[in-house]
């Protein structure tokens, strides 16, 4: 440990090493301190090397080289750390100062099983090295890789029943399906149980494609059909399982969810019966048109948000406003769930499924 402690210190100096020219001892540990200190916070306080990648993450936009220094250091002490190697081949080619380096540090992540293919295939950080044969041969291991481990995690299912004693309309209970947001995934939990105990199967589904780490998805495009098709595979399994109504399924999303919730009952409202969008964000643009008539839909957003995200809020307010029964609701916080959401989501999916809610 105490030769990483020394690599890394010696990696976060290269950030100040102009101001230390000429300069005294005094002034040297006064310029360095500054650059020096949250490189050594982290590698005396991290408990592993995943802890260190998460630090370097955590700074890799206000400084790329205290960032690189932990991602080197986290890359050494753990030989079996795919993101580390990856990060500082990514950071060393977005600097452009070493080609054959950051080419060295992507062989290392593909020498240790790096799978995530379809982030590499995007990465802008390599988009100078993408033609060479060492990035096409990593590139060619990484998706073959990703196939065999996105097999059985991509749409995978995750189902949260209402608590006994709910009463649930009907003869078989109506859906609502989870749509989470960028990078994370479907995993339902005893915290969503207030969700399903407004009288439904929650339903949630991990997305259409695996990113880093085996917990993290997205919902991919070019436009949204994907994300229907996976949707409707996750309620045929569920219907194998057990007696649900397909004419009430609903859609609750969060961030990018949102945003294919809200697009999934614009195009295909024979499909869902009504939508809770929370805080729509993405990266897609917002359908302009939509088939929905005579549902009720709900949209929520926070006040902090960014412009993008209450700009998606208002399209989707607009989009719906015809033909449909729109509530809506700004909190006081971000882009994030209102502070009451296990009481106030409860109640909009009530209202939703035909209550006064």
């Amino acid at each position: 440990m105490k030769c990483l402690f020394g690599f890394a210190l010696a990696a976060a100096l290269l950030s100040c090493a102009p101001a230390l020219h000429a300069a005294t001892a005094d002034e040297v540990e006064d310029a360095t301190f500054p650059v020096l200190s949250p490189v050594v916070n982290a590698l005396i306080n991290a408990d592993d090397a995943q802890d260190l990648v998460k630090r370097a993450d955590a700074m890799e936009d206000s400084n790329e080289l205290q960032a690189l220094a932990l991602y080197l250091a986290a890359s050494r002490e753990d030989p079996a750390q795919l993101r580390a190697p990856y990060q500082v081949a990514a950071l060393l080619a977005r600097r452009g100062t070493d080609e054959m380096l950051a080419l060295r540090y992507l062989r290392e992540a593909d020498e240790r099983g790096l799978w995530f293919g379809p982030m590499l295939a995007e990465d802008a950080d390599f988009a100078d090295l993408r033609q060479t044969p060492a990035f096409q041969s990593v590139l060619a291991n990484a998706q073959r890789r990703y196939r065999e481990v996105a097999a059985g995690r991509v749409g995978a299912i995750s189902v949260l029943p209402p608590s006994p004693g709910v009463v649930v309309a009907g003869a078989c209970p109506p859906v609502v399906v989870w749509l989470h947001g960028y990078g994370i995934n479907g995993h339902l939990d005893e915290s969503d149980q207030p969700l399903a105990d407004a009288g439904a199967v929650l339903l949630g589904i991990n997305g259409t494609e695996m990113i880093d780490t085996f917990d993290s998805f997205r919902w991919i495009g070019p436009g949204f059909d994907g994300t229907h098709r996976a949707v409707q595979d996750g309620l045929d399994a569920l219907a194998a399982r057990q007696c649900i109504d397909r004419k009430r399924i609903y859609l609750m999303g969060f961030s990018q969810g949102s945003q294919h919730a809200g697009a999934l009952l614009a195009q295909h409202p024979q499909d869902y019966a009504g939508a809770l969008l929370v805080s729509p964000g993405g990266s897609q643009a917002t359908p302009t048109e939509s088939k929905a008539r005579g549902k009720r839909v709900v949209v929520v957003n926070g006040r902090e948000e960014g412009p993008r995200n209450l700009r998606m809020s208002e399209d989707f307010r607009r989009l719906f406003g015809e033909g449909n029964q729109v509530r809506s609701r700004t909190h006081d916080g971000g882009h994030t769930y209102p502070e009451d959401w296990q009481v106030s989501f409860p109640q909009a999916l009530r209202w939703l499924m035909g209550g006064d809610g």
